[in-house]
C-alpha cells in the first residue's frame, strides 16, 4: 500500500511495487498488469496517479499496452555481442536459452553489389547464400542472412542449423575478427511475419563483415532482430571514431 505521508509521489510508489512484484516474478513476462481502474481503486488514488505509474513502467520497456486488450509484463530481453564475429547459437547456450535454426534458403548465388564489395569479390562473382531464422526458447527471434564467397560451397553439404562459425573452421574458414554497424529499420511483411510481429514493427539491423586472421574478408551477414526482445552490449577498445561513416549505394 502508499504511505500518503511519505515524501514519495504516489505515483511512484505505486511505480515500486510493481517494479518489485515484476522483478521477483511475482508478474512473469507476459502477465496481464491492473488495469489504472483497477490499481486506483486498490491504492485509493486517482487514475491519473495510477496511469503516471503504467507510464512510467512503459517507458523503461518493463510493460507494454496493447490497445483493446491492456498492460502486460514485457518479454524477459535476451543479451547478446552486437558483433557479427560472435557465435548465435553460442551465445544463447551460454544463457541457458534453447536455440533452433531453421534454413530458409541456402543455395549460390550472384553476389549483389554491395555483397561483392564486402568480400572483395570481382563485380558478378558468385557466393554463398543462406537465410536462416533464429528461434530462441521457442520464439522466432532473428533472420541472419550470410554471404560467402562461393569457393566456401562445401558448406552446402553441412547440416547448416548449427554454429555458421563452426561450420566455416570445418572447411578452413576461421573467422578471426568483424567490423559492424548497426541501425534501427521497420519490419517488412516477411519479415513480420517471419518474427511473429506486426508489419511495420522496429527491428534492431547489425550488419557485419568477417576476416579471417590474415585479414581477408570471409562472410558478410545482415541479422534483424525483434527491437523489444534484445538487449545488445558494445565493446570498444581504444578511442572510439565518431566521424560519420558514409554509406555507398548501389
Amino acid at each position: 500500500m502508499v504511505v500518503r505521508a511519505s515524501p514519495v509521489p504516489l505515483y511512484i510508489q505505486i511505480d515500486e511495487e510493481l517494479r518489485g512484484q515484476i522483478e521477483s516474478g511475482e508478474l512473469g513476462p507476459l502477465a496481464q498488469v491492473p488495469s489504472e481502474t483497477d490499481l486506483a481503486e486498490h491504492f485509493s488514488v486517482s487514475r491519473m496517479t495510477a496511469r503516471k505509474a503504467l507510464d512510467r513502467l512503459v517507458a523503461d520497456g518493463m510493460l507494454f499496452r496493447q490497445p483493446g486488450k491492456g498492460t502486460f509484463v514485457a518479454p524477459t530481453k535476451i543479451a547478446h555481442g552486437a558483433s557479427q564475429g560472435l557465435s548465435f547459437s553460442a551465445a544463447m547456450k551460454a544463457q541457458g536459452l534453447e536455440c533452433q535454426t531453421h534454413v530458409l534458403e541456402a543455395e549460390t548465388v550472384g553476389a549483389p553489389s554491395n555483397v561483392a564489395r564486402a568480400l572483395s569479390l570481382p563485380a558478378g562473382a558468385r557466393a554463398i547464400f543462406l537465410r536462416r531464422l533464429r528461434v530462441v526458447d521457442g520464439e522466432p527471434a532473428a533472420i541472419h542472412l550470410s554471404y560467402m564467397p562461393a569457393r566456401l560451397s562445401a558448406l552446402l553439404d553441412l547440416d547448416l542449423t548449427g554454429s555458421l562459425s563452426e561450420l566455416m573452421s570445418r572447411v578452413g574458414a576461421r573467422v578471426d575478427r568483424s567490423e559492424d554497424s548497426m541501425e534501427a529499420v521497420l519490419a517488412t511483411g516477411e519479415e513480420a511475419r517471419l518474427l511473429g510481429v506486426p508489419a511495420g514493427s522496429p527491428l534492431v539491423l547489425i550488419r557485419g563483415t568477417a576476416y579471417s586472421a590474415s585479414n581477408e574478408p570471409i562472410r558478410y551477414t545482415e541479422a534483424l532482430y525483434p527491437g523489444g526482445r534484445w538487449q545488445f552490449s558494445l565493446q570498444i577498445a581504444g578511442e572510439a571514431d565518431l566521424r560519420p561513416q558514409l554509406k555507398a549505394t548501389g
